[in-house]
């Protein structure tokens, strides 16, 4: 397994911190974008199990986030569009750089939401999606009026520390909290009020057009998601016009499923979809 680093300057000359894992002989590639406040360096177990399946994985620091922030992360950024033309960028860079084999998109958390607005606004050509507990819809009885307020705030004060998301929600298991909470990449402040706002505004525009998505796809979701609604993912199994869609709900799991008590299972099922499509 080869480990290549590299950046990538954007299309309005912000530089991103770009990683892959190549295989000598790859039957596939695969895009892997990472979740809110954290990085793409969390995924080494998952990373490990497709490079040995003969898949080549390419991921980046997003915008505001781990190795890509200018300075220390802030999980700060001004537009989701922005967010999906690195995707497009990068996506497309993965296929030049293996041809002719299947091209995989795989997105956790935000980066399951981008991936999703991505395949639909974008219609890009790939062999399939694994959306890992994806922002689809927003918590369950959220205020009209609080939406209203956030993107009032967004305007005039898009640095403004809006949300604290709750850590101890993305697993059961506690050494998983911990190790979260003691990286140094990793964003654990509250929530800009502009990028909690575009994640919002994303999330409408799936919720709408969810009807378009046409690609095969993986949907994994735990039921006592706390962070991301488990809803927006049955949703979309749901709206989508995919021929082939696969929803897996894990009962009792947590946020961050390949880091929680069935991440065996859960890593396996992820695996298993992608070799049956290569």
């Amino acid at each position: 397994m080869k480990h290549l680093e590299t950046s990538y300057q954007t299309h309005d000359g912000k530089k991103l911190y770009l990683q892959a894992w190549m295989t000598e002989s790859p039957k596939a590639s695969l895009l892997l974008v990472h979740g809110l406040g954290e990085h793409s360096s969390r995924y080494m177990h998952l990373v490990e199990k497709l490079v040995e399946l003969g898949v080549s994985v390419f991921t980046f620091d997003g915008r505001g986030h781990g190795k890509s922030a200018n300075g220390k992360p802030d999980a700060f950024f001004e537009s989701y569009q922005d967010y999906l033309k690195d995707i497009d960028a990068l996506f497309g860079k993965v296929k030049s750089y293996v041809p002719g084999v299947p091209a995989f998109l795989y997105g956790h958390s935000m980066g399951g939401g981008l991936v999703a607005a991505y395949v639909l606004d974008f219609k890009p050509e790939a062999a399939g999606v694994i959306l890992s507990s994806p922002a689809i819809k927003e918590a369950e009885g959220t205020s009209k009026i609080l939406i209203a307020v956030g993107g009032i705030i967004s305007k005039f004060f898009p640095r403004f520390k809006a949300l604290k998301l709750d850590a101890s929600k993305i697993s059961r298991i506690p050494a998983e909290v911990e190790k979260y909470l003691s990286d140094p990449l990793i964003y654990t402040d509250p929530i800009p009020a502009r990028t909690g706002n575009e994640l919002l505004v994303m999330m409408q525009s799936i919720q709408e057009n969810g009807r378009e998505f046409e690609l095969p796809m993986l949907l994994i979701h735990g039921s006592a998601d706390g962070l991301t609604n488990p809803k927006g993912s049955e949703m979309l199994a749901e709206k989508a016009r995919s021929k082939d869609k696969t929803i897996k709900i894990f009962p009792g799991g947590y946020h961050e499923l390949i880091n929680d008590s069935d991440r065996e299972e859960v890593m396996d099922l992820i695996v298993d979809w992608i070799k049956d499509r290569i």
